[in-house]
Formats: structure tokens, sequence, C-alpha cells
């Protein structure tokens, strides 16, 4: 049975994940890479990913380029709006932890 994350962890997990590879070359940022580290699906991860681009928390980057299945190629990156909102998110996180909510591996990402 798959291992089931609520929402508020989610998207810490994908704006943690951003944040960490802001900086680095633009295949970490797409979304295979992602979905690999984050550990959901493409699906949800685009609805997820759509959303906090509405509201300014990510920016997604068409590069032109065409992938595997024939879709363009997009990058995301994280925002200072977003930084903001995965440090609220820990912090909510964090108390869920503290109250014994979450087990405490739930909050990290695989390669932590």
């Amino acid at each position: 049975m798959k291992k089931q994350r609520d929402l508020p962890t989610t998207l810490y997990r994908i704006l943690l994940y951003l944040s960490r590879k802001q900086n680095l070359d633009d295949d970490s940022r797409r979304l295979m890479r992602i979905e690999r580290a984050v550990g959901i699906e493409r699906k949800e991860l685009k609805m997820h990913l759509e959303n906090l681009s509405k509201r300014g928390y990510v920016v997604p980057i068409m590069t032109g380029e065409t992938g595997r299945g024939g879709f363009e190629v997009i990058l995301y990156s994280i925002t200072e709006p977003g930084k903001s909102l995965r440090q609220d998110i820990g912090r909510f996180i964090q108390l869920g932890i503290n109250m014994e909510y979450y087990p405490e591996d739930f909050f990290y990402l695989p390669s932590d």
C-alpha cells in the first residue's frame, strides 16, 4: 500500500525541493525529477505546481524544448513568496511533529 501524505506535507516537499535546486542545472527542476524526489504522481504534481504558479509561489519557465512524450519541457523556480510559504508550512508541520500528529520522517525528502 502506498503511503499517503497530506496537503501541507506535499506542498512543503515540493517547495523544499525547488528551494534546494534553485541554483543548480536546469535538468534538476524538470517535472520528472521533482516527481521522483517528492514521491507523488505526475498528475497530482502538475495540479499543485499550476496552483502554486497561479498564486506566485513558483514560476514556470518555458524552455521551448520538447520532451520524449512530445510535451514542452517546463522548468520551475521558487519565488520569494514561495520561500516564505515553505517556511510557514514547515513551522506548521514542526508543530504537528511536536504534538505527535506526524512521525518525524514524514517531514524530510528521501535524499535527507
